[in-house]
Formats: structure tokens, sequence, C-alpha cells
């Protein structure tokens, strides 16, 4: 009912529906919980409009296992860790063992790479990788990766400082 009004307002079907895409986001998503049936919308109306994720995901809060079903494909993940990164705590090991979801959680803040799969915890190639992101992830490292030569030159190279302090 609302589309008609507003297409009968504006005369233009694009801008129409795009407003009234705004206002169902508004309508059912600004400062909410992510419940089933804000899920559902998602997942039946917006799940293939990628215009509107960052909208979407601005208004919600993701700290409910409703999450996890929201992932339909890599973008829509990549915003979400962008994002909201704590939402690595609830994420099913598939996405722990990602090393792009944790690289993006790790950059936001060194203390997610706790929740990195162990595949990934003793990965060296990756966490390589990860010290150039953050360099404060060196802190939740096993002690036997710290020993590694590789990693120790690595942080000798960047940061000497923190040889120090463990």
């Amino acid at each position: 009912m609302s589309l008609i009004i507003i297409n009968e307002i504006i005369k233009n079907q694009d801008i129409a529906l795009h407003i009234y895409n705004y206002y169902l986001i508004l309508k059912h998503f600004k400062n909410k919980e992510l419940t089933k049936k804000r899920l559902n919308l998602f997942l039946n109306y917006f799940k293939d409009k990628p215009e509107y994720y960052d909208v979407i995901i601005d208004y919600l809060h993701f700290d409910n296992p409703y999450v996890k079903k929201m992932i339909v494909n890599d973008l829509i993940l990549e915003k979400i860790i962008k994002k909201h990164p704590y939402v690595i705590k609830y994420m099913d090991d598939t996405y722990k063992n990602n090393e792009m979801v944790i690289k993006e959680a790790c950059y936001f803040n060194s203390y997610y790479f706790k929740y990195a799969s162990n595949e990934l915890k003793i990965n060296i190639k990756f966490i390589l990788k990860l010290l150039e992101v953050n360099i404060f992830v060196y802190f939740f490292i096993d002690e036997k990766i710290r020993t590694n030569n590789e990693i120790y030159e690595k942080i000798k190279k960047i940061n000497p400082l923190l040889l120090g302090l463990i």
C-alpha cells in the first residue's frame, strides 16, 4: 500500500521504490535486534540488494545467533565483520577458519585473534600477514609460535619494543 502512495506522489518508479526500501529499513531495522521476522525480511527481500546492506547493518545489533543466517554471501560477511567485528564470537568454525574474517576482525582489535580456528592460530604465513595488519596480535599468539624465527624477525622489524614486553 505504501509503495502505491509513494508512486503517485513521486511519479518515478525507481525513486519511489528506493524511498520505499528505505521506509522498510527504517520501520523494521532501525536500532533493533535481529529477530526471526527481520531476518526473513532481509533474506526474502534485501539479500539481493547489496546497495542496502550498509544501512541495514548500521541499524542492527548483532549479538544473537540470527547473524549467522544473515550471511548469504562474502560481501555481507565482509561488511558485517568490518562494522561489527565482535560477531566473530557467534560465528561457526567455518568463519573462524576464514582468513579474511579473522584479518578484518583483528584489524579492529587484536583481541579477536583468540576466536580464530586452531588451524589459523598455528599458520605461520597467516600470522605473519596478520602482524602487518595489527602488530598487537603478537600478544595473543601461542608461546611456541612466538619463538618461531620468522615471527621474531617480523616483530623485530616492525616494533622491537614488543619483544621486551613479554
